[in-house]
């Protein structure tokens, strides 16, 4: 029976035992128990990876990968029958493994295919490797995202930005009709390509990472991972920091807001809220308070009514904000216009200052207007309290800078009578005579306040500093632990505040120390590795017969064997010596590469997989 093995992982959810196979002559993949192809009876070969050319379920072709992330790889393919070319989506093997995690990739699969909509990345397949890995097949989009546009040219037009924002918005009303939640709203998941008119459209990716709301998937136990955070720091809302459960705190106003965290970088160029750490992040975005766009960018002519609408979208409270989908696109559609109804994107057909209101065009030009008449009998001081004369009265007393500037505006203001005066003049004392009155004390109080909370902060970053070395440290000692060499030997481990690893002690060889530097380097968070491990020198070997030592070749085949086996500790080690042995190497330089990018993708896996 054709396929027996990839059949069998569709129905447990699990993966074969055995790799999958392929044919060097019509390239097509089959089972790990084939031995001879079918079509050409060509003897078949191990597949280790896949590889461009390769003809999976026997439909599609991978002509070249595309991209990369943490839950697998991105492969440009063509569909053999329909001659049509479409993105692949492959899990990697770490986590393919995982039943729980292939049961909710499934059924998001299954319903992100029912979002139809010419905003959103259609998905027009799912389905599962030869070896049991379960596949996505989306349509193929050639363009930009915006996170490269903004890199090469900078904050877009605003009315562009308007609707890139609202076409975005469109795709993510259409997923929360249907369940589907984004929760990693972000500049990279949103490409600029053109219609078949040529013009500019907005399209919507990896809805396939979405968590779906409860109230439209299954209730099934298992399926939902609660706590899990997906999302990225530098665009999450409040409620995914706090961990909320999708379908309850979690819902599309979660998506609204990060669209309009993207909306606010796309006419700034610059982010809200910034951070060095996934934690000063989550403080901002919690706490912090955001300066509107229009004032953040004063020449890029914003308009005040889009900084209402995008503060409004990133609301740290949710009932603050839009509701909806279409609550924010029509507040976007209003916004894009100013009064005048020019549009702000096209800046050069305005001028540089705002135009003169309706009261500045009728202002009389005559002082005595301003100054109201003071009565026969009026004391001199009663006069002063009584009038707020212009600036060019030559009976007026010396006024500060800010006071003259506020007196020569009032220039430009329209009649007003004797208690609207009286009115005036008490704001006007309100500011700027009560600043005067700051005391000492309320200046000291002032300083002290704010001592407190430097050092409040401050023994809050030590204190994560510190964790974060703690955490770095345990976990480098583990991965040297799991070598079987370097296991045996007493090693310490230091982590310095820049998160660099400082190794020492003693090795039987220079191999093994080069070994231990590779394995704290692919700890994650590691940002670099002093070694100090001391070795003995090498004694050059006179025996004509050989020595017990391995070749590179033959390290990299065990090596090749650890890895296949998931042991990338032992990989590791191996993929070193024989780079050591062989500088010149490409293929264990590039293999250890490899190995130490499956063994931090492991570890974060391992990291953010939720306790049961």
């Amino acid at each position: 029976m054709p396929f027996s093995g990839g059949a069998s992982a569709r129905r447990w959810g699990v993966r074969p035992a055995l790799p999958m196979k392929y044919c060097s002559a019509c390239h097509k993949t089959y089972p790990g128990d084939y031995n001879v192809c079918p079509a050409d009876q060509t003897a078949l070969q191990n597949a280790h990876e896949l590889q461009s050319g390769m003809i999976i379920r026997n439909k599609y072709q991978l002509l070249d990968r595309i991209g990369i992330g943490g839950m697998g790889v991105v492969y440009r393919s063509r569909h053999l029958t329909f001659n049509e070319v479409c993105a692949i989506k492959i899990v990697n093997d770490v986590i393919s493994g995982d039943e729980r995690f292939l049961q909710r990739f499934q059924a998001e699969a299954v319903i992100t295919r029912k979002l139809r909509h010419p905003n959103a990345v259609r998905v027009d397949d799912f389905d599962y490797t030869e070896d049991g890995r379960p596949f996505i097949v989306m349509e193929l989009v050639e363009g930009k995202n915006i996170g490269e546009i903004l890199q090469i040219e900078g904050p877009f037009r605003v009315s562009r930005a308007v609707r890139i924002a609202t076409q975005a918005a469109r795709a993510l009303g259409a997923a929360h009709k249907i369940g589907v939640v984004h929760r990693d709203i972000k500049p990279a998941n949103i490409i600029l390509t053109t219609d078949e008119d040529g013009k500019e459209i907005a399209k919507v990716l990896d809805f396939g990472i979405a968590k779906l709301r409860e109230v439209a998937g299954s209730d099934q136990p298992g399926m939902t991972m609660t706590g899990m955070v997906v999302g990225t720091p530098l665009y999450m809302s409040p409620e995914q920091f706090m961990g909320k459960k999708a379908g309850g705190e979690i819902d599309g106003r979660t998506d609204i807001y990060s669209l309009g965290v993207v909306l606010y970088q796309m006419v700034t160029a610059q982010l809200p809220f910034d951070g060095d750490t996934p934690y000063s992040l989550m403080v901002q975005h919690m706490q912090g308070t955001v300066r509107p766009p229009h004032e953040l960018a004063p020449d890029l002519h914003i308009p005040e009514s889009l900084s209402r609408v995008v503060l409004k979208a990133i609301d740290k409270s949710r009932d603050q904000r839009f509701q909806t989908a279409e609550e924010f696109i029509a507040a976007l559609e209003e916004s894009g216009l100013d009064r005048s109804g020019l549009d702000y994107g096209h800046s050069a057909a305005l001028q540089s200052g705002p135009a003169p209101s309706a009261e500045t065009i009728k202002a009389p030009t005559s002082p005595q207007v301003l100054t109201p008449q003071v009565a026969p009998g009026t004391s001199a001081s009663q006069s002063s309290k009584a009038n707020l004369r212009p600036a060019t009265s030559s009976v007026d007393p010396p006024l500060t800078p800010r006071a003259e500037s506020s007196a020569a505006s009032e220039n430009n203001m329209v009649a007003a009578s004797p208690a609207d005066s009286s009115v005036v003049n008490s704001a006007a004392q309100h500011v700027f005579i009560q600043p005067r009155k700051l005391r000492v004390k309320q200046l000291l109080t002032l300083v002290a306040l704010l001592m407190t909370a430097v050092l409040v902060a401050g023994v809050g970053y030590l204190k994560y500093q510190t964790l974060r070395r703690m955490r770095i440290e345990s976990a480098v000692t583990e991965m040297l632990k799991t070598s079987p060499t370097l296991g045996r030997t007493d090693l310490r481990v230091q982590v310095s505040d820049t998160r660099e690893v400082i190794l020492d002690g003693k090795v039987q060889s220079k191999e093994d120390s080069i070994a231990a530097g590779n394995l704290a380097g692919s700890i994650q968070g590691v940002t670099g590795v002093i070694n100090r491990i001391e070795y003995p020198p090498v004694i050059p070997n006179t025996d004509p017969a050989g020595t017990d030592a391995k070749s590179p070749a033959s390290l990299i085949s065990d090596g090749t064997k650890f890895l296949d086996d998931g042991k990338y500790a032992e990989a590791i080690a191996c993929f070193s010596k024989a780079a050591a042995l062989d500088p010149n190497n490409k293929q264990a330089t590039e293999l250890l590469d490899h190995a130490k990018q499956a063994a931090k993708t492991e570890q974060e896996l391992l990291k953010n997989r939720p306790l049961n």
